[in-house]
Parts: structure tokens; sequence; C-alpha cells
């Protein structure tokens, strides 16, 4: 909101009092894009954070297969090799969800720990689904204030045909829902 202001006392009181009634988030939630060079996104929830005193959860959502992963076509070109090979390839596949569930961990970790090197109280967490609705199930089960996500720029037909998981969050979280464009 502008005002034209004969005076700079009188625009110094309207910040005050816009100040005065500003929104103090204690639970910040930012959910994170693994593997998608987004640090931005993490940066301003920090950020926010530690102007508002605030705890924070760093949340992703695995959706599908874990990013890194290549779409091994473990059982469709076995079905003809009964046996043998087919249960080879679910252990390999097994091991490798394995080793990307504990880089995703490893990451998680590492994220926490900057928050809390910066004086946070910081807590992450991950879920398998929809990210949309699991991000707005972790901010309602963990109670928070503030959604921070991110944004791709989507829009028309990709937008439609795509979706768009901060589009969800807007429309369907608990609480409020800062959108960061990258």
């Amino acid at each position: 909101m502008v005002h034209e202001v004969g005076n700079h006392q009188a625009l110094t009181q309207s910040k005050q009092k816009q100040q005065q009634g500003r929104v103090n988030y204690q639970k910040i939630l930012v959910a994170v894009d693994y593997l998608a060079d987004t640090p931005e996104i993490f940066e301003e929830s920090l950020h926010l954070a530690k102007v508002n005193q605030s705890q924070l959860m760093i949340f992703y959502c695995v959706q599908g297969r874990f990013p890194g992963i290549n779409n091994l076509p473990i059982y469709a070109g076995m079905a003809g090799y009964a046996g043998i090979y087919s249960q080879e390839m679910v252990q390999l596949e097994e091991k490798l969800i394995q080793e990307s569930t504990e880089e995703l961990k490893a990451w998680l970790e590492r994220l926490t720990k900057q928050a809390k090197k910066e004086g946070r109280e910081a807590f992450a967490d991950y879920s398998y689904g929809e990210p949309g609705r699991q991000i707005c199930l972790m901010a309602n089960h963990w109670k928070a204030d503030l959604i921070l996500i991110g944004r791709r720029g989507r829009t028309g037909l990709s937008e439609l045909f795509l979706g768009s998981v901060s589009n969800y969050v807007v429309h369907h979280a608990p609480c409020d829902v800062l959108v960061v464009q990258h």
C-alpha cells in the first residue's frame, strides 16, 4: 500500500504500524528439491527463520523413483528369464534405493547442520508420494506457520498437464505459503 505523505514523520509512523502488525512465524517448513540446484530457497528459509527466531523443518518428498536412479528395465525386459536374473535385478534395485536413501539423509543432515550453525533449531524429514499433498500433510502434522516452496515458472499448458506443486500447496496448505521463483 502506497500513500502520498506530506512529511517524513507520517511515513515513518506508517511503517512502524505495519511492523507492529507483522506476523511472527514460529515454525517454518521449507520444501526443498533434492538434486535441483536451488540453494536460494533454503537460504531464504534460513533468513526468515533467523529474523523470526523460528524453528525450521527441512522437508523433501520422493515422488516415484529416487532422483539420480535411472529407470532400470528390471521387470519389463526380464519376464522371459524366470528366476535368476530377476532376483539379481531386484537386489540391484534395492541396493540403489538404499544408497540413494542414505545420500538423501546425508544431504538433509547437512542442511540441518547449516541451520543449526546459524543458531536455528532445525529438523529434517522426507516422505514418499505426491509432493504437494505430502508437503501439506507435513505442515499440518508439524503445525507449521509458514511453508516456503520454490516455483519453476511453468505456465499455460505445461502447468496444466504437468501440474504445479506450488499451486497445489497454495490452495491446500493449512498455513501461510511463500512461493520463491527460481
